[in-house]
């Protein structure tokens, strides 16, 4: 094997530092992002105000502190009585990512748990994209009106056109909240056996039953269903006694009549609770009705009296007995188990555009120029115009801080890993010369004007530094959490004109008409993204420490320190 020369050695040494700088970058803008969102969270505690949920409950007048059951607030009207209740997507669903970070979402409740509405808090998604969402008014109207459980489990939400990502990422972290089992962290203990032996002697087994998971079969010794068990929570978790909710153990015959309900858990306090559950005549109002029946029921109609002395503690447990019963008689049919990467048309589109565009740029192929020149028009029309998967500042930071979304966006993380592997591994930019979008529309310009213009000496130096310069506020404005939009910094948004700010479409106009005059003008003059390709391109060129890598090393020292001055 022959000796590796010096100067080879030297290349890949320092290929190597500039790649740990871009790395150490990237670290220190999550670190700084974690220690900001838990700064953030723990400034939460003024919590929801009565006047941010009027519009879901017209009587609020108070809520109450965070209960950790739900991990929410209760709403009450001006007696003090219950009207629902409302939940925060975060920090149970910071992980879902739209497309550059997560969005804090409140979900009200009514008592009878059903949502009432859907209310955006806040968000590290763009201002744009954000924009269009809430101007959209079906598109949060869409959970209205579902239970808990159905809410949780809803697919299909229609996203909204030049913001899918963040749509998207918004309903996945509604599911979140509301589903597994983020609901029954109240009484998390389920239903033993030996609760329902104290009624069916002969119950050996419990299973649930598929389409109504909550209702559990009672199975004897012999494998034959002499009854049906089920709870009340988590379907009346919100239902207050005098201290809290109620957990109701129902036990049933093989045609769903109740032969017995009991107290399992509770957050209520002694000694109503013991009153309730020394009074026999109490629960024996519900027995022999059927779960239908008892859903149907109005107290008041029925004349079912309260317990003497626990009256908020019964009449709770007997709303809560009612609620349950309504919900155990809704057939739903379980989620149907996710892949592991869910892929849309949208996705496999971007990905057969990516590979394409690697194996036109690593073959023969790039010097077909109709093959070229029809490709470059999927780029525009189809990866920008249609799908707007470009890779971009705002997007990387986004990542950086908040985690790859790769479950909402597969499609746009293989063009990004592409994007970064590329330079790295085969000193090939591939996504600059053949996957941007607003490259291709460049190089289409570059062809209308056969003279074109060749920028030298002082001003090539000036405008050849400025993407290094729009590179370091990038970091400045990550890691100080600065209120800067840094999809302002590029004409990429430009291709969704809908979302697209006045900033974004002027430097994408300003940068089409610069092409026709400089080949690539943008990318040359103006791109901080193409710049970061660059500066991780392993290359022949890279055996000098030069000044890119001097400014390398100055960014990371920046970004260190503002990380010690939070």
């Amino acid at each position: 094997m022959p000796p590796v020369s010096k100067n080879r050695y030297r290349r890949w040494l320092l290929h190597a530092y500039r790649v740990g700088i871009f790395v150490f970058i990237l670290f220190l803008i999550r670190h700084q992002h974690a220690w900001y969102v838990a700064q953030k969270q723990g400034e939460r505690k003024e919590l929801v105000t009565a006047e941010q949920v009027r519009d879901f409950f017209p009587e609020a007048e108070s809520l109450s502190d965070w209960d950790p059951g739900h991990g929410g607030q209760n709403v009450f009207d001006k007696g003090g009585e219950s009207l629902g209740y409302v939940v925060q997507t975060s920090p149970e669903a910071d992980k879902v990512i739209g497309f550059s970070g997560p969005t804090n979402t409140l979900i009200a409740l009514g008592k009878d748990n059903r949502v009432r509405g859907i209310l955006v808090l806040s968000s590290g998604d763009t201002k744009e994209h954000l924009a269009v969402i809430l101007k959209d008014e079906g598109y949060l109207a869409q959970w209205n009106g579902l239970g808990r459980d159905e809410a949780g489990q809803v697919s299909g939400v229609d996203a909204v056109s030049g913001a899918t990502l963040t749509s998207n990422a918004i309903a996945d972290s509604i599911s979140t909240r509301l589903g597994g089992n983020g609901h029954t962290d109240r009484f998390p203990e389920e239903i033993s056996i030996e609760e329902v032996q104290v009624f069916l002697e002969d119950a050996a087994t419990l299973t649930p039953l598929e389409k109504r998971p909550k209702m559990l079969q009672v199975i004897d010794g012999e494998g034959t269903l002499i009854g049906y068990a089920s709870r009340t929570s988590p379907f009346a978790d919100h239902m207050l006694g005098y201290q809290g909710p109620t957990d109701l153990l129902i036990v049933m015959d093989t045609e769903e009549r109740v032969i017995a309900l009991a107290i399992r858990e509770t957050y209520d306090n002694e000694p109503f609770v013991g009153y309730v559950k020394e009074d026999e005549y109490f629960f024996n109002n519900f027995t022999g009705f059927d779960l239908k029946e008892i859903a149907q029921i109005d107290m008041a109609d029925a004349g079912i009296d309260e317990v003497t002395g626990a009256t908020k503690t019964s009449i709770t447990s007997a709303e809560s007995l009612i609620l349950a019963a309504s919900e155990l008689t809704r057939e739903r049919t379980p989620p149907a188990k996710e892949p592991w990467i869910p892929l849309t048309i949208r996705d496999v589109g971007t990905m057969l555009v990516t590979i394409m565009g690697i194996v036109i740029a690593f073959t023969g192929l790039k010097g077909n120029r109709k093959l070229r020149f029809v490709f470059q028009a999927v780029l525009i029309g189809y990866l920008g115009f249609v799908n707007a998967d470009m890779l971009s500042q705002a997007l990387l930071v986004g990542w950086a801080q908040n985690g790859v979304a790769w479950r909402v966006a597969p499609g746009l993380v293989f063009l990004s890993a592409a994007a970064l592997i590329a330079p790295i591994i085969t000193g090939r930019q591939v996504y600059c010369t053949h996957l941007c979008p607003y490259g291709a529309a460049q190089d289409w310009l570059g062809r209308r004007i056969p003279k074109q213009i060749a920028i030298r000496g002082k001003m090539e130096k000036v405008l050849s530094a400025l993407p290094t310069v729009l590179l370091v506020w990038v970091v400045v404005v990550a890691i100080a959490h600065l209120p800067f939009s840094l999809v302002a910094l590029e004409p990429f948004d430009a291709f969704v004109i809908r979302i697209a700010g006045w900033v974004t479409i002027t430097i994408a106009v300003i940068g089409l008409v610069a092409a026709l005059f400089v080949p690539r003008a943008y990318c040359r003059y103006g791109c901080p993204t193409g710049a970061m390709l660059k500066f991780i391109r392993v290359s022949a060129a890279s055996e000098r420490f030069g000044r890119r890598d001097w400014v390398a090393a100055g960014l990371a020292l920046l970004a260190l320190g503002l990380t010690f001055l939070r």
